[in-house]
């Protein structure tokens, strides 16, 4: 050890330890390191190969059709209901409704998120340019469930906002079109 002076004239102690971590590696065989990195390599992607080769298979087939047995009466109903006035889409995915602005990116990206994978049962469309006029949603006894209650409060809330028409209807046995006709009445003109 030895003292060597500070900036303010005092002095202090100062340590110097050789450094044992490059006397060790001269005494190492450069075969030995290069088949050590050889092995590390190869057993870095052992393990990558068995990641991949362990991985569950996922099957994928098209769907019969895309309503619900519940969905497809209320559809035909429906159909029955706007006589050819309107297209009637199903599973309309709610960010594909609306525009989002908001000068907060963050506050914008926050929203879509939250509509990002959410979709409506049924919109009417203009049978000319597809412009969307009023959203369906067919509530079934799953809407009563919290998380259910929930997003119909977020759907209720982003429709009122946005000063879009959402018709909800229960889930029954059958529906008559003529109901039907006078709800989409109230907010559409047929």
């Amino acid at each position: 050890m030895t003292r060597a002076p500070n900036s303010l004239g005092s002095h202090h102690l100062v340590c110097y330890k050789p450094l044992h971590s490059l006397r060790l590696l001269q005494y190492i065989d450069p075969w030995t390191a290069v088949l050590c990195c050889i092995g590390s390599a190869g057993i870095l992607l052992l393990i990558l190969a068995c990641g991949h080769f362990l991985q569950p298979k996922v099957q994928v087939e098209p769907v019969d059709t895309l309503l619900t047995a519940a969905e497809q009466k209320f559809y035909e109903a429906l159909d029955s209901a706007i006589d050819g006035r309107f297209v009637i889409l199903s599973k309309v995915r709610l960010a594909d409704l609306f525009v989002l602005t908001s000068r907060s990116r963050s506050a914008r990206y926050r929203v879509f998120r939250s509509i990002a994978c959410k979709h409506v049962d049924f919109v009417l469309a203009e049978i000319e340019n597809l412009h969307p006029i009023a959203a369906i949603e067919l509530d079934d006894s799953s809407h009563q469930r919290t998380h259910r209650r929930l997003r119909d409060e977020l759907l209720d809330d982003l429709f009122a906002k946005a000063a879009f028409p959402l018709l909800r209807f229960r889930t029954a046995a059958s529906y008559n079109p003529r109901a039907i006709e006078e709800r989409v009445e109230e907010v559409v003109k047929l």
